[in-house]
């Protein structure tokens, strides 16, 4: 698995890790988001023990567990490095019900022993969803063991990770086990990605991130030697693709009937949507509010996020939702129709006349996540101060993409532009700074802030006139493809 950009997550965990107190961890993310190996980099030169829960009921996962723990034992004495493999199928003894298979509370309470004084001590129960899906019930006994440890002063820390949304819920019955850190592993924002991706130039990255996104078990598949469309025909067209039936699996695994979600990610493919929008993409509901329970379940799984515009109050409803991924919003959009059809043409046709007359729409509409995510991450690099505040303003007479608050106090709005016109706009048509211009003046976000920057994001080569307008203003900046993806990550 790829393990790269997420030097933010490791240093939230490594803190935990390093406090005195016992405690409980949740780690989750989307399937391929790379939670795994995150947790354990973090945890790598900590002592303690990874478990990955298997796929078996509760009574099969404790004789796992029991097995790790006697073979960490092994480890510990000294044994020759290559101790013989235990025995991959269970004793006749356990299935008929005759052998004692160790409890919840026993196996915490031996990890708790094998603790000791080598603390921080951090146990990793990995694919931990696993255990909600066998009805597990180790809570009481992980409360019991975190209040022992606080007693004992040991700092005993354990960490359930797994996918979002199905990872176990604790501390509604057990105080102890309520996760000091809730860390959701987002996808990779451009810039992390980038040296994963196919393409020489900064353009073909973000041309790439629009197909391929950022989650790490996508990237590991992509062959940078070939074009973007190579890896599309080879990966996601033919049947046998390594991505072709990836994100419906995902979603299979985790709802019991997937049509009603699919029909809410098949409406955001084509970029965000209001309530009105998604309701309409469902049409056996009855009323808007049916709707609900659908985003709510694909934003716990992580499929979906949810923004409000920045001048809303807490409590509007001027929401807006979109995929978590560019991956999940193409493959929706582009794979699944020919994925569901009967497949009358070849694969390159489909490609040609298909995918590669609307990509270019499809940039458009990601172009606004890569520049938020920008503001978020790089403000400082490219503007010299970092982002307090980034999102979008959207009202019934304003709607700008990106916009927010640099720590230095100036409120900063962007327009985001996959490819900027060749020439300056005829008048009385407006050129993509004046349009930005005439926005900001009905807008009330940032009204009387020393600095309101304005920011003109381009993707591809941005045109002589447009430089030489903004060059023109103090208060307007370009930002192009090469500083969305940075220098050293724009080569292959």
């Amino acid at each position: 698995m790829i393990f790269t950009g997420r030097s933010r997550e490791l240093g939230l965990l490594r803190t935990e890790f390093d406090q005195g107190e016992a405690r409980c961890l949740s780690v989750s993310g989307l399937p391929g988001a790379g939670t795994s190996t995150l947790v354990r980099r973090a945890a790598e030169h900590y002592p303690g023990l990874r478990f990955r829960c298997p796929p078996l009921p509760d009574p099969l996962t404790r004789l796992h567990l029991a097995r790790a723990l006697e073979q960490d034992a092994v480890d510990d004495r000294d044994a020759p490095p290559s101790p013989p493999p235990l025995p991959t199928a269970i004793p006749q003894q356990h299935i008929e019900g005759r052998g004692d298979v160790p409890s919840w509370k026993d196996l915490f309470r031996t990890l708790l022993r094998k603790a000791g004084d080598r603390s921080p001590f951090v146990v990793i129960l990995d694919d931990a969803h696993r255990l909600q899906d066998s009805r597990s019930r180790f809570e009481p006994a992980l409360a019991e063991t975190i209040a022992e440890a606080r007693t004992a002063g040991t700092a005993f820390h354990v960490v359930l990770a797994g996918r979002s949304g199905s990872v176990p819920t604790l501390g509604e019955s057990h105080a102890e086990t309520v996760p000091t850190l809730l860390l959701h592993v987002d996808p990779l924002p451009l810039r992390a990605a980038a040296p994963h991706l196919p393409g020489a130039t900064a353009s073909d990255k973000i041309r790439a991130y629009a197909v391929f996104g950022g989650l790490p078990g996508v990237l590991a598949h992509l062959d940078n030697s070939v074009t973007v469309g190579t890896n599309v025909r080879r990966l996601l067209l033919p049947d046998h693709g390594t991505l072709a039936e990836l994100p419906i699996n995902w979603l299979e695994r985790s709802v019991q009937t997937v049509t009603r979600y699919t029909a809410v990610l098949e409406a955001l493919s084509y970029g965000e949507a209001e309530w009105a929008d998604l309701s309409a993409a469902i049409p056996d509901l009855t009323r808007s509010g049916q709707v609900a329970p659908y985003l709510a379940r694909l934003a716990e799984l992580g499929f979906v996020r949810t923004r409000r515009s920045l001048h809303s109050g807490p409590r509007s409803r001027s929401t807006r939702y979109a995929a978590s991924d560019p991956f999940i919003t193409f493959w929706t959009r582009f794979i699944l129709p020919w994925r569901l059809s009967e497949r009358a043409t070849e694969i390159v046709p489909y490609y040609a006349s298909a995918i590669r007359p609307g990509i270019r729409d499809h940039l458009q509409r990601i172009m606004p996540m890569v520049c938020r995510h920008h503001m978020e991450v790089d403000a400082l690099e490219t503007l010299g101060s970092r982002a307090r505040d980034s999102g979008s303003l959207w009202d019934a007479s304003v709607d700008i993409p990106v916009a927010g608050t640099l720590a230095s106090g100036a409120a900063y709005y962007g327009s985001c532009l996959w490819d900027p016109p060749a020439s300056r706009p005829l008048k009385p048509e407006l050129t993509p700074l004046q349009k930005l211009d005439r926005s900001v003046r009905e807008t009330r976000y940032g009204f009387g802030r020393q600095g309101r920057i304005r920011l003109i994001f381009t993707g591809r080569a941005t045109p002589t006139w447009l430089r030489r307008e903004v060059a023109r203003r103090d208060d307007a900046r370009i930002i192009d493809a090469g500083d969305l993806i940075g220098d050293a990550a724009s080569l292959d």
